[in-house]
């Protein structure tokens, strides 16, 4: 991978899975000792063959049903035992969390009792150690998620609403508020419709529906044009004329290809709604889209 950067990006570049792969390796053997785990599986990027430097380690306990209640309040002695944590942030449903070393590896560990889930379900998984023959004895990988190019409705109608929407926000000189906008209507629906081009409802980091994406994988889901597109945009400081360059250039980038799509995938387009926010738009802040 190439890197353009004024940093030196030491460390980025020197990284390996090492590290993650050692973690595992101990995982097992903490695990072999403690008579309340029946097995271990790896779920996760390392499971499916997308882990890397930067991927975190998720560990799936399958426990004794009677020791659950000790496992409630001793779990976080396994987590420390597999490695020291700086942090962890216990999930809210379930028994396990979030784990941060001092050296900022990230783990999941997660303990469910046999009589919830049967690991012989799971998909995605690799065993590590299973001492009730419990785990399936091979790895077993995931459905593929992609299916064929389908209309995103709901990244549409967000598209519009918002583009409608910012005219308020411009007219209360709300700077700040603005410039989130445009940043929210880039990865939500921009990438939404340039993941549904590729048939992708979903790539666990950015879901349809979910307000707040924290996408830490996208280029490869991407063809190499979408990429430059989304590259091109032009950069976002907080002031109203560059919210409003902002919102031109998605909305010349994002309806052609919607119109596109929707022709594509014979889906009918709302012309009533794109007019209505596109004019609204237009007249306000006295700009022309020409999308």
């Amino acid at each position: 991978m190439e890197y353009e950067s004024r940093y030196s990006l030491e460390g980025v570049r020197q990284a390996t899975s090492a590290p993650q792969m050692a973690l595992i390796e101990r995982a097992v053997q903490v695990v072999t000792s403690d008579d309340r785990i029946l097995a271990v599986y790896l779920v996760g990027g390392f499971a499916v063959g997308t882990g890397d430097a930067w991927s975190d380690v998720d560990l799936q306990c399958t426990i004794r049903d009677d020791a659950k209640e000790d496992l409630v309040t001793t779990w976080k002695a396994v987590a420390n035992a597999i490695a020291p944590t700086a942090h962890i942030q216990p999930f809210a449903h379930g028994i396990g969390g979030v784990c941060i070393t001092p050296e900022w590896l990230h783990f999941d560990i997660v303990f469910n009792p046999l009589s919830v889930v049967d690991p012989k379900t799971v998909e995605g998984m690799i065993p590590l150690l299973d001492k009730a023959a419990i785990l399936p004895t091979e790895p077993v990988p995931r459905p593929e998620r992609r299916t064929e190019p389908f209309f995103p409705l709901s990244a549409v109608e967000h598209f519009l609403y918002m583009l409608g929407n910012m005219v308020s926000v411009i007219g209360r000189n709300e700077v700040i508020p603005a410039s989130n906008g445009v940043i929210l209507v880039r990865d939500i629906d921009l990438v939404g419709l340039l993941l549904a081009e590729q048939g992708w409802a979903t790539t666990r980091e950015h879901t349809f529906g979910n307000p707040f994406p924290f996408t830490k994988r996208l280029r490869g889901y991407l063809t190499d044009e979408q990429n430059r597109l989304l590259a091109s945009l032009p950069p976002l400081v907080a002031t109203i004329d560059s919210v409003i360059d902002g919102y031109v250039a998605l909305a010349q980038a994002f309806l052609p290809r919607a119109r596109r799509l929707a022709e594509r995938t014979n889906t009918p387009w709302p012309s009533d709604y794109e007019a209505a926010s596109v004019n609204y738009f237009e007249r306000s802040l006295g700009v022309a889209l020409g999308s």
